[in-house]
C-alpha cells in the first residue's frame, strides 16, 4: 500500500483549552504517527492530533485534512517503583 500525499503539517492541540500547542512539519513525525487507517482501511493524513489529559491518563484523538475522526490512543502514566 502505497502512502499517500500528506498536506504537511500536523497540529497538537490541547483538549481543555483547544490552543494549538505546537504545529509541526510531517516529516517530523514517524510515520505510524503521520497516517492512520481509515475504516475502509486506506491510509490518511493525520493533520490534527488533540490531546485530553484526566489524571494518569491522557487520551489523544487524532483527525484527518476533512475533519474526520480517524482514531484515539489512551496513554496512561507509569506508577511509581
Amino acid at each position: 500500500m502505497s502512502e499517500p500525499k500528506h498536506p504537511g503539517t500536523i497540529q497538537f492541540v490541547d483538549g481543555a483549552t483547544q490552543q494549538v500547542t505546537k504545529t509541526v512539519d510531517a516529516t517530523e513525525v514517524p510515520l505510524s504517527i503521520r497516517f492512520a487507517k481509515n475504516e475502509a482501511g486506506e491510509l490518511v493524513p493525520v493533520v490534527k492530533i488533540v490531546a485530553f489529559q484526566e489524571g494518569d491518563r491522557r487520551t489523544l484523538r487524532e483527525y484527518g485534512p476533512e475533519g474526520q475522526f480517524l482514531r484515539s490512543t489512551v496513554q496512561l502514566r507509569n506508577a511509581p517503583r
